[in-house]
């Protein structure tokens, strides 16, 4: 079944008929079951409900798409004004559980990024956002960095108090939005880390297409908060999550500011092959045509092989700690480039999750738990101080 479906998924894609297609099916038929999981944890959304959602969906062109999940996030944010008004208490935290939510369905609208109205819904997800997350956290502000020619925006936060603390830079992937990793981290607000989270760069805001450059734009980002007063600079981790972990791993292969790493669900070497792109629905290969700025499939074939950590030999130079994360049955990208990393790299620590898909998204919650204790046993190791 699953082999019928991805060639059927690819024949669409290589003949630009999934849209056509999706009148027909709908846009479930051709996201992955790890789609509705990973909004499901940003929003702490019902899975059921946001199912029967994209099951009523027929279209990913941008009216279509933008439009029905727009929608459904003013409906939210239309209640918690309401709630807003009445001043009580038990009100005050319902408005603040409709106003993530709106945030999320935002957000979904935004995916995967590019076209106008996808850019529209992207920018009133980060209305709410930046309204939103100094609610839940009175040290989380937004901040613009003006790195390697690019202005790099994202959320900062440092524990309250003085003196230098360990540091992590958290990073997403090919779609993903700074609110989509600030919502579920601020579980560990209370921690005694600084963190900044930041989009991938070619995604949504930025202004050049992702590719072996970005290493300049996180190299910056890096040295800026290595210099920062309140960071140990001996203390400094990075996560990545998806396409991001791509960077995690290879900042842990060529920044000596890396004290350890994370890498969730990276494409390293293998997800660059010719046959990665079986089984993949266009929207993703759209996107990630957009990202890296290619001119077709044969150029983003290209320019991904380009990135492989086996051409630049990079798998041995991961020589930090380093935590690899995935599910152990990833349909999205495959399990071989963790294993491989996991292989080759002399520090590593490789956890894949049973029956789990991409990122382990079943198991987010586990493993950002895992992540944040694993950091702080590195930090302390290293003699930093941190709770």
């Amino acid at each position: 079944m699953n082999a019928w479906k991805d060639l059927f998924v690819t024949t669409c894609l290589l003949s630009h008929q999934t849209e056509r297609a999706a009148h027909r099916l709908g846009v479930r038929f051709f996201l992955p079951s790890l789609f509705r999981l990973r909004y499901a944890n940003m929003g702490g959304l019902d899975i059921d409900d946001f199912t029967r959602q994209l099951g009523e969906l027929k279209s990913f062109e941008e009216h279509a798409w933008c439009g029905y999940w727009n929608e459904i996030g003013q409906q939210y944010e239309q209640q918690a004004e309401k709630l807003i008004l009445t001043g009580a208490k038990d009100d005050q935290a319902q408005a603040t559980n409709f106003l993530i939510k709106a945030t999320t369905y935002f957000t979904v609208a935004a995916f995967p990024g590019h076209t106008p109205l996808r850019m529209d819904a992207y920018y009133n997800a980060r209305r709410l956002s930046d309204r939103l997350l100094p609610m839940l956290d009175g040290t989380m502000k937004r901040v613009k960095l003006d790195i390697a020619g690019e202005n790099v925006e994202g959320y900062l936060r440092f524990p309250p108090g003085e003196g230098k603390r360990p540091f992590v830079l958290v990073t997403n992937g090919l779609e993903g939005t700074v609110q989509e990793i600030a919502l579920p981290i601020l579980k560990y607000r209370h921690a005694d880390i600084g963190v900044f989270l930041m989009e991938m760069p070619g995604t949504y805001d930025y202004q050049r297409p992702m590719s072996s450059a970005s290493e300049e734009v996180y190299r910056g980002v890096i040295e800026h908060f290595a210099a920062h007063p309140r960071v140990d600079p001996s203390a400094i981790a990075m996560v990545g999550v998806s396409f991001g972990a791509y960077w995690s791993a290879r900042m842990a292969a060529v920044s000596p500011l890396l004290r350890c790493a994370v890498v969730s669900g990276a494409p390293l070497h293998h997800a660059f092959s010719r046959w990665s792109a079986v089984g993949t629905p266009e929207i993703f290969v759209a996107a990630l045509t957009k990202v890296t700025g290619a001119s077709g499939m044969a150029d983003l074939r290209y320019k991904l092989e380009q990135l492989s950590f086996e051409k630049n030999d990079l798998f041995h130079r991961v020589k930090i700690p380093t935590l690899i994360l995935n599910g152990d049955r990833d349909t999205l990208l495959g399990t071989k480039d963790s294993l491989a990393l996991g292989t080759k790299a002399p520090a590593a620590f490789l956890k894949l999750y049973e029956n789990d898909d991409h990122c382990a998204m079943g198991h987010y919650r586990e493993w950002l738990d895992l992540t944040f204790d694993w950091i702080r046993s590195q930090c302390q190791s290293n003699g930093s101080t941190v709770a």
